[in-house]
């Protein structure tokens, strides 16, 4: 009986182990409950081909001599082509070679492994950034650890280059299971002019921080990756500001929050620590990726089309930020007149193999409820402020490239007005001059004679009202109207106002410009 009740217990433990869902990539749920939906899953990721390489041993196969002490001053140098990009007195694991090394596959692989096999050979780098380990002594010190390489030739600007990598997260021996440590970690990649720059930072430094805290380095690119120690497989996409020659990859400048042990020791030694393989920097026009493209080739037109190129055999499914799209199942897809703003990717499959698209940014318009008058009028010896100033968006107006357009006298403006992002309007606009200069009577005679026994606007002032309010000399409100056509006939709550001056104030527009004219009127009986 105790070994059947044994038995239903492993048994219950085994169907608890396999009774989450695989994650299904197209339905905008996160079925296998890790947090993480469709496309954000690394569950969901294709893994894609590259050819060509402007970094040399991207897969670090090509060594002088295998690691035994993994620290700085012995070690900083012994994979081709690679270095270590920053001073550091930590002895720190960077690369490891886990079949040809005795060593790696003695330690290493046997007690901390990534997942094999490897994304590419036998070779691996592994990039550290270290977590407080006493955060109660109010620790300054992080160590950041990067490699670096020459390039044998220079990134230029005006060219779009993409990074391709394969990165695991680290599988702590005391957490091996992401129970505590399920972050995601950083992938950046820096530049600078001078292969001379690194190391960069000071010798025996507890911590030199990042590689912009030196002059010359320029941030490039970074991407964040989620993996429970799976390889998961990555591209930066990036331009340069001026020629680089010098690389280097690891965290970026961020610091880590303080993570306190644990009573059973989880965190401790638990470093945000991740592992590197097949890299491949190329010119973005080098890589086989699909790129999305409109057909109304203005991403700013709310109904405008975008597609990727057909393939035969295969099937297409659209994402918005990386959640799928329901039923956008084509190689074409149709934005929405609302809410279309957004990155989009297509996932593109047949019975070998797949490959997501480069992402294809779609930009909210400012313009597209936008709109000036075909016609409108001037104010003799006033101006118009006829384009408001909107963030992001200049306009050309007859020749002048203005932020806001004022108008000072009548003729034809031919305005297009542009968004940082390239969406534009064109505008045609006939300005005329008019007389605005509105004339109010100054006194009125409520007699009964049929003549001036009323005080109003006169109709032919061409005023948009607002309110229209008469006040006795002491403040009382004694008339108020918002008719265009109302008027006062000298009483105040039914009972004939008294012989005297009174104030008007009127508010309204001419021309949609706010007026408020204010006078005194005389009544007399």
């Amino acid at each position: 009986m105790k070994a059947l009740k044994f038995l239903l217990i492993v048994l219950i433990m085994m169907t608890g182990n396999y009774c989450f869902s695989q994650e299904i990539c197209n339905n905008g749920k996160d079925d296998d409950g890790n947090g993480l939906t469709d496309l954000h899953d690394p569950d969901c990721q294709c893994h894609f081909n590259v050819t060509g390489n402007l970094l040399q041993n991207g897969s670090f196969e090509s060594y002088k001599t295998c690691p035994l002490k993994y620290s700085y001053s012995a070690e900083s140098d012994i994979v081709d082509y690679w270095h270590y990009g920053t001073y550091t007195n930590s002895n720190t694991a960077s690369y490891y070679h886990n079949l040809s090394c005795s060593y790696d596959s003695g330690q290493v692989m046997l007690y901390l492994p990534p997942e094999l096999p490897l994304p590419d050979g036998n070779g691996f780098m592994s990039i550290t950034q270290y977590n407080y380990l006493k955060p109660d002594k109010n620790e300054k010190d992080i160590a950041k650890v990067y490699i670096g390489q020459c390039l044998q030739k220079p990134l230029v600007p005006g060219v779009s280059y993409t990074l391709s990598f394969s990165s695991a997260r680290f599988q702590s021996f005391d957490d091996p299971h992401f129970k505590f440590k399920a972050t995601a970690f950083t992938v950046t990649i820096f530049g600078n002019a001078d292969c001379n720059a690194a190391p960069f930072g000071v010798k025996n430094a507890l911590s030199n921080g990042c590689p912009t805290n030196y002059d010359g380095w320029q941030l490039l690119g970074k991407i964040q990756v989620v993996s429970k120690g799976k390889w998961v497989q990555n591209r930066i996409r990036f331009t340069v500001p001026f020629n680089i020659n010098l690389i280097e990859i690891g965290p970026d400048c961020s610091l880590i929050n303080p993570d306190k042990d644990l009573q059973d020791n989880t965190t401790y030694l638990d470093y945000y620590v991740y592992d590197l393989d097949d890299l491949h920097l190329l010119p973005t026009e080098d890589f086989h990726f699909q790129h999305i493209k409109s057909q109304t080739d203005n991403s700013c037109d709310k109904d405008s089309v975008i597609e990727v190129a057909s393939f035969p055999n295969s099937t297409y499914q659209w994402y918005k930020d990386s959640i799928a799209i329901a039923g956008a199942t084509s190689n074409t897809y149709h934005l929405p007149a609302a809410n279309a703003e957004g990155t989009y990717n297509v996932l593109i499959s047949n019975p070998v193999s797949c490959q997501v698209s480069e992402p294809f940014y779609i930009y909210s318009n400012p313009l597209k409820d936008f709109y000036l008058p075909v016609d409108t009028s001037l104010c003799e010896n006033d101006s118009l402020l006829l384009a408001p100033p909107i963030e992001g968006v200049t306009y050309m107006c007859n020749g002048a490239t203005e932020t806001s357009i004022k108008i000072f006298e009548e003729g034809i403006y031919e305005i297009n007005a542009t968004t940082a992002n390239g969406c534009s309007k064109n505008f045609r606009v006939n300005i005329h001059s008019q007389n605005c200069s509105v004339w109010i009577p100054n006194a009125f005679t409520p007699n009964g004679d049929g003549l001036n026994d009323e005080f109003l606007i006169p109709p032919n002032a061409k005023i948009a009202l607002e309110r229209f309010s008469i006040f006795d000399r002491w403040g009382n409100r004694v008339f108020s109207t918002e008719n265009r056509n109302g008027a006062w006939d000298g009483s105040y709550k039914g009972t004939p106002a008294v012989a005297g001056i009174y104030i008007y104030l009127i508010a309204g527009k001419i021309n949609n410009r706010r007026i408020e004219l204010k006078g005194f009127v005389t009544l007399i009986r």
